[in-house]
């Protein structure tokens, strides 16, 4: 036997001796894996040379009536159209019956406290530091015009309209003012005093009421400490029948001030103020008749009031969700909350001005 020989051919190795040629397929890979990053340095540079970025930016409308907003005046121009004023120079319009909202430019940021309007076109509001605005074009442009002016304080509370381009509009230290040419200029109809008068109505060409806060008759003109109990203090009206010439100063039974005021007729109006005050005049202002809140139901504050010719009552908003409603005669109450979950819920929302819309309650 030839051991030899086996074990030589027991070792004979596989391999070739030489080098081994590649298959297609890996020629293919190779290639592609030696150009792959070139491919992509050229694509990038490519990229960079004539690929413009662009920004993809959405673009957030704001809504027109943020949950920080505070909304002070309203005002009731038409059966579909409603203008509406606050803080920080914040002018509102809707023309779909208050469902939805556009803001205006009132080229100011000051706080506004009320607006009101003579027509489509024209309009004023004014707000804190006497400022004064008003619109020709429904409210595409504002102006701002001047205003008599207090060195103490100037905040103007509230405005109305009159047919014939009059306004009235009331304040800090006794303030109130007259236009006579749709807000263009003003002047004062009565001297400086140191009283809030928070509401003013006209009943006729010569006769104008203004609500006021609570005050001692005997000295008016007294500085007011609200930290300090005033015994002999109570809501007044003031009356001029004159077209603000003179000036009648008239106390209630209320012990409260008075926020709101308004008149059915040259006779019938009633006055409304804190902690549900109601009082009611049926001789034109010259006599009030005070209701308490036991009769009325009303203990939180009244801001505004309005007479419903839909209705045949007057109606009342203020604080806490709570409004009211009662008859001409004052013999008739009903207090209610504006939604069905505030009677269940607390609601710490104040109300500070109503617009009727002619529609059932």
């Amino acid at each position: 036997m030839n051991v030899a020989g086996q074990d030589h051919a027991g070792t004979n190795s596989s391999e070739p001796a030489g080098p081994v040629e590649k298959t297609a397929g890996q020629k293919f890979i190779a290639l592609v894996l030696s150009i792959l990053p070139w491919a992509i340095v050229g694509t990038l540079l490519w990229a960079g040379l004539f690929v413009k970025p662009v920004a993809v930016v959405e673009e957030v409308t704001p809504p027109a009536i943020d949950r920080r907003d505070n909304i002070f005046g309203v005002t009731r121009i038409s059966p579909d159209v409603y203008m509406a004023a606050g803080n920080y120079g914040k002018i509102l319009i809707s023309t779909d019956r208050a469902k939805t909202w556009v803001n205006q430019n009132s080229t100011v940021e000051t706080h506004f406290q009320d607006i009101s309007a003579w027509d489509e076109n024209r309009a004023v509001a004014v707000g804190n530091k006497g400022v004064v605005v008003i619109t020709e074009d429904g409210g595409k442009t504002w102006t701002s015009v001047e205003s008599p002016k207090s060195e103490i304080s100037n905040k103007l509370l509230k405005v109305h309209t009159v047919e014939g381009g009059e306004a009235l509009a009331v304040g800090e230290m006794g303030m109130i003012i007259q236009s006579l040419d749709y807000g263009k200029t003003w002047q004062r109809l009565r001297e400086e005093q140191d009283i809030f008068f928070n509401d003013v109505a006209r009943l006729n060409e010569n006769t104008i009421i203004i609500a006021a806060e609570a005050r001692a008759i005997e000295d008016p003109d007294a500085p007011y400490d609200p930290n300090q109990l005033v015994p002999d203090a109570y809501g007044l009206i003031f009356r001029s029948v004159d077209n603000g010439e003179t000036w009648q100063t008239i106390e209630t039974d209320s012990l409260n001030s008075f926020a709101a005021i308004d008149f059915r007729n040259e006779l019938e109006g009633v006055a409304v103020g804190l902690s549900g005050s109601i009082v009611g005049t049926f001789d034109g202002g010259e006599t009030w008749t005070h209701i308490d809140s036991k009769t009325s139901g009303m203990t939180e504050h009244l801001m505004d009031i309005a007479w419903s010719e839909q209705l045949k009552e007057w109606v009342g908003i203020g604080n806490k969700g709570k409004w009211i409603t009662f008859s001409s005669d004052l013999s008739s109450f009903k207090t209610r909350f504006l939604t069905e979950a505030n009677a269940v819920e607390k609601d710490f929302t104040s109300h500070a001005e109503l617009a009727l819309t002619g529609l059932s309650a």
